[in-house]
């Protein structure tokens, strides 16, 4: 195992992670063309996801790095904000699991 990999391992979701992988200033778009999909909980005992609802995915392009899911709160609504608009996460936070980044944030704003 790599220095990296404990690190990531146990770093869980930061702001700082977002910084270091994306930059403070990234350019995000919006991408409505699939919507939003629901996120399904997890039951760790288990090993398998619920059929709660958690929250919801939005995809969008991070300028440079690709299409990125964001991980948004269940009440989250994408109404105003129009396909391919410039974005900003409100409170974004990511982490790096098996050499996958994951994002999350309490929002989205457009940029006009």
């Amino acid at each position: 195992m790599y220095l990296s990999q404990l690190r990531a391992k146990f770093s869980g979701y930061t702001s700082d992670n977002f910084n270091t992988y994306f930059g403070p200033n990234a350019v995000i778009y919006f991408l409505a063309g699939s919507g939003l999909t629901p996120a399904f909980g997890y039951d760790k005992e288990a090993g398998k996801r619920t059929k709660e609802i958690v929250g919801q995915y939005l995809e969008a392009y991070f300028q440079g790095f690709g299409v990125q899911r964001v991980k948004l709160p269940k009440e989250f609504n994408a109404d105003g904000i129009a396909d391919l608009s410039k974005i900003e996460l409100v409170n974004p936070e990511a982490c790096e699991v098996n050499g996958r980044i994951f994002v999350k944030a309490s929002g989205v704003k457009e940029i006009k």
